[in-house]
């Protein structure tokens, strides 16, 4: 289990998030996956991928989510909201500071 939190800036302003996750690393795929089992994005999975491509490196992270557990606004708020502004907001974030890391400028 693994705690994570990010913040999502908007401008001048960030908006704080919170999850916790089951986590299982696959070394031979190079793969982490993770459950989003408490938070807002609780069922969300979510896959990152690591490994070498044309004499460097590349990640990714995929999420498959069918949104919160909300009647009626559930699949609106996730596609409209959750999943473009927050989700792809953060996971872009995180990708570009692994490939700040791995080009060994820092991080």
């Amino acid at each position: 289990m693994v705690e994570m939190s990010a913040n999502r800036p908007f401008g001048p302003l960030n908006w704080p998030t919170w999850w916790v996750s089951e986590m299982w690393v696959h070394e031979g795929a190079r793969e982490i996956r993770y459950r989003h089992v408490e938070g807002i994005t609780r069922g969300m999975d979510v896959v990152w991928t690591v490994g070498p491509e044309n004499g460097g490196t590349r990640a990714s992270i995929v999420h498959a989510w069918s949104g919160p557990a909300w009647p009626l606004i559930r699949w609106p708020a996730a596609k409209f909201l959750i999943m473009p502004v927050f989700v792809h907001g953060i996971a872009s974030r995180t990708l570009a500071g692994i490939a700040k890391a791995a080009e060994g400028s820092g991080g």
